[in-house]
């Protein structure tokens, strides 16, 4: 080997080693010197000697802006050293960039699968972002490089493969085009191979056994607030009392219609009941955004208002009790609810339908 090739392997010497000494006496000086002078152009004009004092000043603010000067040199030339060695460092190996180029295509499968779910259940691109796609598919929160955006009918999702190239896909409803950047040999001609047509996942179809177990949900749900409303009524009975006075009298009797439904009231709550939202949540899980009849969520809806009017109607009750409302005025908001509850169980079989 070379004198020269051992020089260049051999460790460098340390600015504060021996090789320095002689420099670090004449920087010391030098630096003595400087401040000596700042005290002398201070002392001069104090003096009144402002002529002298100014030339002392002059030169001091010459001597430190050179040396400012030659010290942003030196750093600057350090940093242009850094990063030539930095650009000059080993290039990635064939295998290696055809691997990373091969994991970046991957993540942007994975992305096409979320954007082509969205495309299928929300009817465009809306929701596309790498927020979204990452929380659709936790395995893309592991490609930082991940960009994705998506506007109505229209995408872009691109990842950045370590090997220095963007690979891109652009997409318009169900058309992809897909490109690269730089152009080179990881990216020829500035495209990548791929399909062309965005591939929609397929809608789930129901078997029979899970629409029997979504009518049985459902059904039992309106059961039980038409059995809810029946204990009501057999707990009220038809007595009414003449006055509010004699209502409260009543209730010392344990046997009496105004204790009965009071305890009826106490055990059953008809007014905080919402089970009718777990039934909804259960048979809501059979299906996909893809797939759920409109009809599930208009059953979701009249047993709502049927709920409305039954929370409303132990009040209603409890005045019918003490003459404040008719019979017929009672029996046409019990008729209501019932009306509710028919039009939920026709929703049923819509649901069933796949309407």
């Amino acid at each position: 080997m070379s004198d020269r090739g051992k020089a260049d392997l051999s460790p460098k010497a340390s600015f504060f080693g021996e090789r320095f000494r002689a420099l670090h006496i004449v920087l010391a000086v030098l630096t003595l010197g400087i401040w000596l002078l700042a005290l002398l152009s201070a002392w001069l004009w104090r003096t009144n000697r402002r002529r002298p004092a100014v030339v002392a000043a002059a030169a001091f603010a010459f001597i430190a802006s050179a040396l400012v000067a030659g010290l942003a040199s030196e750093s600057s030339t350090t940093t242009r050293t850094h990063t030539s060695e930095r650009h000059s460092s080993p290039k990635m190996t064939d295998a290696a960039r055809a691997s990373a180029d091969k994991k970046a295509k991957a993540a942007i499968a994975l992305a096409l699968n979320q954007a082509a779910s969205d495309y299928q259940d929300f009817g465009g691109y809306t929701l596309v972002s790498p927020y979204t796609l990452g929380n659709a598919d936790p395995r893309l929160r592991h490609t930082p490089s991940l960009h994705a955006e998506g506007n109505g009918m229209t995408f872009e999702v691109s990842v950045r493969s370590s090997s220095g190239t963007t690979f891109i896909v652009n997409g318009n409803r169900l058309s992809l085009r897909r490109s690269c950047k730089p152009a080179g040999v990881d990216c020829p001609n500035g495209t990548w191979p791929g399909p062309s047509n965005l591939k929609l996942p397929k809608v789930p179809v129901l078997s029979s056994e899970d629409k029997r177990e979504v009518r049985s949900v459902l059904t039992a749900s309106v059961d039980h607030y038409l059995h809810l409303l029946r204990l009501g009524e057999q707990a009220l009975g038809e007595t009414q009392y003449a006055s509010a006075m004699e209502g409260l009298e009543a209730f010392e009797d344990p046997n009496s219609a105004a204790s009965r439904f009071s305890d009826y009231r106490k055990r059953y709550r008809p007014e905080t009941d919402l089970s009718y939202e777990d039934a909804f949540s259960k048979a809501d899980k059979y299906y996909t955004a893809a797939n759920e009849p409109r009809a599930l969520e208009r059953w979701r809806y009249d047993m709502t208002k049927m709920t409305e009017l039954l929370y409303s109607w132990p009040d209603f009750a409890s005045a019918w009790q003490i003459g404040k409302h008719t019979t017929a005025e009672l029996q046409a908001r019990e008729a209501k609810i019932e009306l509710q509850l028919l039009k939920s169980r026709h929703d049923i079989d819509m649901v069933i339908a796949g309407r």
